[in-house]
């Protein structure tokens, strides 16, 4: 038998750099930095907003189609004080000839990125049971494609009524956001838009967001409150036709 001992050893291979593997995770690290530093340096270009303004507030119309606008308020004390100083907010109550209420407002984000959020934060703090997310087209002639992609949500909320009673209130919200030749009804996609925008057009997107509602009266809820959500969400339908060609730039 042939000793072990005495067996050729073969040398191990010799390094000659680092493998594809470590080349590509050192890559990868790198673009996450420099990522990282584009979002968090400052953004020296402005972004134009994508919306109608009068007095550098955002413009919302006295009468859209049928519907006839209350007096305009603004954003309130408690908005200001957490909002960044610069985002500026209207909103209107609008009502037609029958008395159907619709309640419609827009706020304009500044440089800041954090003025506009996910509107569900808000409506569940405010105390709105939130259904599931849909996403429903309003047929507005001057959209690219005639349709208006917003985001819905039906909610329905306890009352506490002095019978000692809890009736239930349902409503019907809708929202979508608008840059600067971009329109989006969804929050995520508004964040890529915008993180693009800033890393590879140092522009910060200037975004506005449009939240418009209205309340089914408890006397119309009936034994369907979805089929009276339905009838609702016609009425901001017929709104927002009327009132969008106002709100955007030609």
């Amino acid at each position: 038998m042939n000793d072990p001992a005495a067996a050729p050893v073969t040398p191990s291979p010799q390094s000659h750099g680092p493998s594809v593997l470590q080349l590509g995770i050192v890559v990868a690290i790198l673009a996450a930095g420099i990522l990282l530093t584009a979002l968090t340096s400052d953004v020296t270009r402005v972004s134009e907003p994508g919306i109608q303004l009068k007095d550098d507030l955002p413009f919302l119309p006295v009468t859209a189609g049928e519907w006839m606008g209350g007096p305009q308020g603004g954003l309130t004390k408690e908005e200001r004080d957490v909002l960044p100083a610069d985002t500026e907010g209207v909103r209107r109550v609008y009502t037609n000839q029958t008395g159907q209420a619709i309640y419609c407002s827009v706020v304009l984000a500044g440089r800041d990125v954090t003025s506009i959020h996910r509107p569900e934060l808000c409506l569940s703090g405010q105390g709105w049971k939130l259904q599931q997310l849909q996403t429903e087209r309003i047929a507005v002639p001057t959209v690219p494609g005639g349709n208006l992609l917003v985001s819905r949500l039906n909610a329905n909320s306890t009352l506490e009524a002095k019978n000692g009673k809890s009736p239930q209130a349902y409503s019907v919200f809708v929202y979508w956001f608008v840059g600067k030749e971009r329109t989006t009804p969804h929050h995520w996609q508004r964040i890529w838009w915008t993180s693009l925008d800033r890393v590879l057009h140092n522009r910060n997107h200037r975004w506005a967001y449009f939240l418009i509602s209205t309340i089914v009266p408890p006397d119309q809820v009936g034994s369907d409150p979805a089929a009276s959500q339905d009838a609702a969400m016609k009425l901001v339908d017929n709104f927002v036709r009327a009132a969008y060609p106002q709100l955007i730039p030609h």
